[in-house]
C-alpha cells in the first residue's frame, strides 16, 4: 500500500532551496587511440558474428536456389566428332621431284579442304539428307538460322604437321551433336569428295573417246604408214631422199595444186583439233558443279526467303497496325455493322427473318474485312521492317540466277564448239586415190602423210598414257578419307559445370552477408562498448550488463549483476555529481526503447535504497512506463500539475523501497503547452524542495519538445544506449544536442553489454 507525503511549501522558503552548481562546459576529452572496435574489418567480422544464423539459414537458402539455377543454366556441353585423312600428296603412277612445292601445295590443299567443311552447298546438303533429318531436331528447329548455327558451333581443325583434320561441334542434346555430325560428315564426302572422283571418272571416260577417235584415224591412214626399213610407202613408190639437203624440193614453195594444199592445212591442223577437243571435254564437267552450286544456294536463298515470308508477324507490329486509319476504319464499319444487326435483333420478334439473317451477314463480312485489313497491314509493315532482308535475299538470288544462266551459255558455247572440233576431225580425209599428180607432189604428199601419221602416232601414245594414269588415279584410294565417323557424344569440361554451381551457392551466403553487413553499416547500431566510446564524444559513466527483459530480472545471477551495475551507477553519481550540489538528473535517450525507464527506476530505487529522500518523476508524458515498474496506477501525476488540475500533496506516492514516485498523468494538448517556460520552471523548483535528489525519466531526445525542456533544466543527463537498438549516428547526434544545452554534467548509460564490458 502506498502512502502520500505531503511536502508543505510554507516550511521550505524560496530561499532555502538548494541552489544549482554553475553550469560550464564539460572539460575537452583528450584523444584517444580508437580501439579495434572502429577498425573497418573488426566491424565487418563482429556484424558477421552478429547474424552468423541469420547467415547460416538464408544464405543457405539462397545458394541451393543459385546453385539450382547455375546448375540448369549451365547445361553440360556434349561433343562429337569426326576424323579424316588427308594424303600429303596425291597417289599416282609418277613421282614429283620437287619436294618443296609439294609440301606447299599440301598446305594449300588442308587450308582448302578444310575450307570446303564450313561451306553452303555443304550445309545445305546435309540439312536435305533424309537419312539424318536434321530438320526434325530440335537443336536446329530452335535456331533461326542454321547456317549461322553451324559457322558458329562447328570446329574444323587441321592439325599442323599432321595428315588429320579434326570436325567436331559442341552442344546440350548428345544425340543431335552425333547425327549433325555424322550429316556434315556425308555431305562433305558426297559433294566434295565423291564430285572429285565424279570429275575423274568423267576425264577417263573422254580419254577413252580420244584414244577411240585416234585410232579410227589412224586405220584410215595405215596406207600411208611407211615401211621402216625400205621407207616406202604401201603400193607407192621409193622416196628419193636427195642427197644435197640444199637441193631438195621445199614443200612450202612447191608448185602444190590447191585441193592438195587444202589437204596438208587439215592434216597441220588435226592435232590442235584434238588438244581443242580435249580441253573442251575436261572443261564441260567443271560447268555442270559450277551450275549444281549455284542451284543449291539459289535454292537454299528461295527457302531462307519463304521461310521470311512465312514467319509470323510479331505482337508490336500487329499493335502498331491496329493504329492504322485503313484497319480503324475496318475496325469502325465492323462494330457499326454489328451494332446495327444487334438492334435489329432486339427490335424484331423474328430473329431469323431475312432482313435480320442480311444484317448478320454484313456484320459478319465487315468483322471478315476488318480481320483481313489488319493482316494485309501487318503484313506489309513486316515486309517493311524486313526490306533490308529482303534485298539481300533478292540480290543473293538474281546472282545465284545470273551465275546460272552464264553457266549454262558458256556451256552451250563449248558443246557448240566440241561439235565442230570433233566433225572438222572425223572429215580429215587420208585417201590413197589422191596420190596422184607429178612425181614431185608425189613426193611431197608422201612425205606430208609419213609426217601426219607419225604426227597422229604421238598423240596416241600421249593419250593412251594419260589414260593409263587415269585408270591408276582411279583405282588408287581417295586423298581424303574418313577415318572416324561421328563419334559418341562425350561431356566436354564438366567441370565448368561444376565449379559455377559451387560458385553460385557460395554467392548465396556472401550476398546474404554482404546484405547483412551493408544494413549494419547503414544502421550503425551499437554492437559494443568500445564502438561507444571511440563514437561518441559524451563519456561513459556506467556499463550494465544484460538487457531488461523478463528472462534478466527471473535470473538469479543476471538480476545480481543488474543491482551491482546499478549500484555502481549510483556510487558514480553520488561521489562525482551529488556532492558537487547537482540535485536534478534527467534520464533520457536518443529514440524510444533503449533503456532509459529501467536505468531511470533501478537508479532512483539504488538511491533511496541507499538514504537519500529520492523523488521519481516520469516526465515521459506521451508514453509513461515507469507506474509498470513501479506497481502503481497512473491517475494524477505530471500533467494534471501543469494543467493546474490536481493538488501538489496529492500526486506524490511513496513506494515500498523508499522511493518517492510522480507519475506522467493523463496526456493532453494543454499538458504539452504547459511543459515550457514558467509552468515548467514552477513545477521543478516545487519538486526540489523536500528531496536529497530527483531523478527525471523523460521522453526520447530526438521526438519531443518537452524532452528538451527538461534536459536543459537539470544539473546532469544521461543518455542511455541499449546494445543493438541504439543506433551510433543518432547517439552522437543527441550528445551534441546535449553539449549546446551547456548542461554542467552529461555521460552515458550503456545498457545489454557483456558480463566482461561491465567489469570497467
Amino acid at each position: 500500500m502506498t502512502t502520500t507525503t505531503t511536502p508543505s511549501s510554507a516550511t521550505a522558503p524560496a530561499n532555502a532551496l538548494r541552489t544549482a552548481p554553475p553550469r560550464h562546459n564539460p572539460p575537452a576529452r583528450l584523444a584517444v587511440a580508437k580501439p579495434e572496435a572502429e577498425n573497418g574489418a573488426i566491424r565487418f567480422l563482429i556484424y558477421l558474428r552478429l547474424h552468423w544464423l541469420t547467415i547460416v539459414f538464408c544464405g543457405a537458402l539462397l545458394g541451393c536456389v543459385m546453385a539450382y539455377a547455375a546448375w540448369s543454366l549451365m547445361p553440360p556441353k556434349y561433343e562429337s566428332y569426326a576424323l579424316f585423312q588427308v594424303a600429303s600428296a596425291p597417289q599416282s603412277v609418277s613421282g614429283t621431284n620437287e619436294p618443296a612445292k609439294g609440301k606447299t601445295d599440301f598446305a594449300t590443299y588442308m587450308k582448302t579442304t578444310a575450307s570446303l567443311f564450313k561451306s553452303e552447298f555443304v550445309y545445305v546438303a546435309a540439312l536435305r539428307d533424309p537419312e539424318f533429318r536434321l530438320t526434325d531436331l530440335a537443336t536446329i528447329q530452335a535456331e533461326k538460322d542454321p547456317f549461322k548455327f553451324f559457322d558458329e558451333k562447328l570446329i574444323v581443325d587441321p592439325k599442323d604437321g599432321s595428315e588429320i583434320i579434326r570436325m567436331s561441334i559442341l552442344g546440350d542434346n548428345p544425340d543431335d551433336v552425333k547425327r549433325i555430325v555424322g550429316a556434315i560428315s556425308a555431305a562433305y564426302l558426297k559433294e566434295v569428295v565423291q564430285k572429285e572422283i565424279d570429275a575423274k571418272t568423267a576425264w577417263h571416260a573422254q580419254l577413252k573417246v580420244f584414244k577411240a577417235t585416234l585410232e579410227q584415224s589412224m586405220k584410215g591412214n595405215t596406207a600411208l604408214r611407211p615401211d621402216p626399213i625400205t621407207n616406202v610407202v604401201p603400193g607407192g613408190v621409193p622416196m628419193i631422199m636427195p642427197k644435197d639437203p640444199a637441193k631438195a624440193p621445199d614443200p612450202v614453195t612447191a608448185q602444190a595444186s590447191p585441193v592438195l594444199e587444202t589437204e596438208q592445212m587439215k592434216r597441220a591442223m588435226f592435232g590442235t583439233l584434238i588438244t581443242t577437243i580435249a580441253n573442251l571435254k575436261n572443261e564441260l564437267p567443271k560447268y555442270d558443279l559450277k551450275i549444281d552450286e549455284n542451284k543449291a544456294m539459289l535454292q537454299a536463298a528461295k527457302d531462307e526467303l519463304q521461310l521470311l515470308l512465312n514467319s509470323s508477324v510479331s505482337p508490336e507490329i500487329i499493335e502498331f497496325a491496329k493504329k492504322d486509319p485503313d484497319y480503324l476504319k475496318a475496325q469502325a464499319e465492323a462494330k457499326q455493322a454489328r451494332l446495327i444487326w444487334r438492334q435489329r435483333v432486339d427490335a424484331v420478334n423474328d430473329p431469323n427473318s431475312a432482313g435480320v439473317k442480311a444484317l448478320e451477314r454484313a456484320a459478319e463480312n465487315a468483322a471478315i474485312n476488318e480481320k483481313k485489313v489488319l493482316d494485309t497491314k501487318a503484313k506489309a509493315f513486316e515486309i517493311e521492317k524486313r526490306k533490308p532482308e529482303f534485298a539481300r535475299l533478292n540480290e543473293a538470288i538474281n546472282i545465284f540466277t545470273n551465275n546460272i544462266t552464264r553457266f549454262s551459255l558458256q556451256k552451250l558455247s563449248d558443246q557448240k564448239q566440241l561439235t565442230t572440233a570433233i566433225k572438222e576431225a572425223s572429215e580429215t580425209p587420208f585417201p590413197a586415190a589422191e596420190l596422184k599428180g607429178s612425181a614431185k607432189e608425189t613426193s611431197n604428199l608422201m612425205e606430208a602423210s609419213v609426217v601426219d601419221y607419225h604426227s597422229l602416232e604421238t598423240l596416241y601414245s600421249r593419250v593412251a598414257a594419260q589414260l593409263i594414269a587415269a585408270d591408276f588415279d582411279l583405282k588408287m584410294p581417295k586423298r581424303v578419307a574418313v577415318i572416324q565417323n561421328a563419334s559418341t557424344p562425350s561431356q566436354k569440361d564438366p567441370k565448368k559445370q561444376i565449379i559455377g554451381t559451387v560458385f553460385a551457392g557460395l554467392m548465396g551466403f556472401v550476398l546474404v552477408g554482404a546484405f547483412v553487413v551493408a544494413y549494419e553499416s547503414r544502421a550503425r547500431k551499437v554492437s559494443s562498448l568500445g564502438e561507444m566510446k571511440s563514437t561518441c564524444p559524451t563519456p561513459v559513466v556506467s556499463v550494465i550488463p544484460w538487457l531488461p527483459t523478463a528472462a534478466t530480472a527471473r535470473d538469479p545471477i543476471k538480476r545480481s549483476d543488474v543491482n551491482e551495475a546499478i549500484d555502481k551507477l549510483r556510487a558514480y553519481f553520488a561521489q562525482t555529481w551529488l556532492n558537487r550540489g547537482a540535485t536534478t538528473v534527467t534520464v533520457t535517450s536518443a529514440l524510444g526503447d533503449e533503456g532509459k525507464s529501467f536505468t531511470a527506476f533501478g537508479l532512483a530505487s539504488s538511491l533511496a535504497q541507499a538514504g537519500y529522500k529520492t523523488l521519481l518523476v516520469d516526465f515521459d508524458l506521451r508514453e509513461p512506463s515507469l507506474h509498470n515498474y513501479a506497481g502503481v496506477p497512473n491517475t494524477l501525476g505530471v500533467c494534471e500539475l501543469l494543467r493546474g488540475e490536481a493538488d501538489f500533496r496529492k500526486t506524490i506516492q511513496s513506494l515500498p523501497n523508499g522511493l518517492n514516485f510522480l507519475s506522467a498523468g493523463k496526456w493532453s494538448d494543454e499538458a504539452r503547452q504547459a511543459a515550457v517556460g514558467g509552468r515548467l520552471d514552477a513545477l521543478l523548483l516545487r519538486l526540489k524542495e523536500p528531496f536529497d535528489c530527483i531523478v527525471l525519466h523523460g521522453h526520447a531526445l530526438l521526438t519531443a519538445a518537452e524532452s528538451v525542456e527538461v534536459a536543459r533544466r537539470s544539473e546532469v543527463v544521461l543518455l542511455c544506449a541499449q546494445y543493438r537498438e541504439s543506433r551510433v549516428p543518432l547517439i552522437k547526434r543527441a550528445a551534441e544536442r546535449i553539449a549546446t544545452m551547456e548542461v554542467p554534467y552529461s555521460g552515458i548509460v550503456y545498457v545489454g553489454a557483456s558480463t566482461q564490458e561491465a567489469l570497467c
